[in-house]
């Protein structure tokens, strides 16, 4: 069942991802403002969890810390994330933030006892070679740029902290129901994003939402979605083993580069995606690379 719903949520949060960058690109003046439109969202789900359920008491403070801990590194990596869209294309930008199966395979080791054999240590330098080439541009006529992308910094930086913070879930369910890691996952992750919820950045939010396709891409993309994503990762993580898990949830960036595309062409026109042949052929290979990696990392 782990397996389907990490899938599923895989999927999702590629959805989430792509409308993300179109609300970057064509719908939001700034980065500060999709901030503080997920800080809103996230008072909603804090307030609505709390409202319906109560707040929780099942767990001592230090599995709470975890949770609280999780959402904040989660959030600051959510937030690199979208520093890497708002400068990249979606597939090259997502599928770099999608190594933290790495971070969560080294922390096992020295606090959970794993050890990792010499196939996953192959895993590990394939996953690297995959995300140094898709950090590379292609250009028509099958050149590929010497120089890194610019928003490779943010998406390696942001995969350090998502992998970091399943981790701190993982830790945090140990003890603390879904319930309970959901809710004070939520109030670390609003953490990383209450601080940009500045009055000048808020009267741009709102007028911003003048436009009806503005509203609908918050909210079906910065709203219901990512809360299918949340959960169904929490949910993921409580019932299977969190290396596998995350190697599940890593396989975001296939979902990203086929629904891409397929908006990139023809008359949709939807994202700006280079849909050149070597561009193309670039970018599965390595998004190949790096699910075949982490797949491993999951598996063996």
């Amino acid at each position: 069942m782990w397996i389907v719903i990490s899938l599923v949520t895989a999927a999702t949060l590629a959805v989430v991802n792509l409308a993300d960058k179109r609300l970057l690109d064509r719908h939001l003046p700034t980065l500060d403002c999709l901030y503080a439109w997920v800080a809103f969202a996230l008072v909603i789900y804090i307030v609505g969890a709390v409202a319906i359920f109560g707040v929780p008491t099942d767990t001592s403070a230090p599995y709470i810390l975890a949770a609280v801990g999780s959402g904040l590194t989660l959030g600051i990596g959510y937030a690199l994330l979208f520093v890497a869209l708002k400068i990249d294309e979606a597939s090259r930008a997502v599928a770099i933030s999608q190594v933290y199966p790495i971070v969560v395979a080294l922390l096992a080791v020295p606090f959970l006892g794993e050890q990792l054999n010499p196939f996953q240590w192959a895993a590990i330098l394939l996953v690297v070679l995959g995300t140094i080439l898709i950090s590379l541009p292609a250009f028509p006529g099958g050149l590929v740029a010497p120089r890194l992308s610019r928003g490779v910094p943010a998406s390696l930086a942001s995969s350090m902290f998502i992998g970091v913070g399943i981790f701190a879930a993982k830790i945090a369910l140990e003890e603390g129901s879904f319930l309970t890691v959901f809710i004070y996952q939520q109030v670390g992750t609003l953490l990383a994003f209450l601080p940009f919820c500045r009055p000048r950045v808020c009267v741009q939010l709102v007028r911003a939402m003048h436009n009806p396709k503005t509203v609908a891409l918050l909210t079906v993309g910065e709203g219901l979605l990512p809360l299918v994503v949340v959960a169904g990762a929490l949910l993921a993580t409580k019932l299977g083993p969190v290396s596998l898990v995350s190697a599940f949830l890593a396989t975001t960036p296939l979902f990203v580069f086929v629904l891409a595309t397929v908006l990139s062409q023809g008359r949709w026109q939807l994202m700006q995606e280079a849909i050149h042949r070597q561009a193309l052929v670039l970018k599965l290979a390595a998004i190949t690379m790096i699910v075949a990696g982490v797949s491993a990392l999951g598996f063996f």
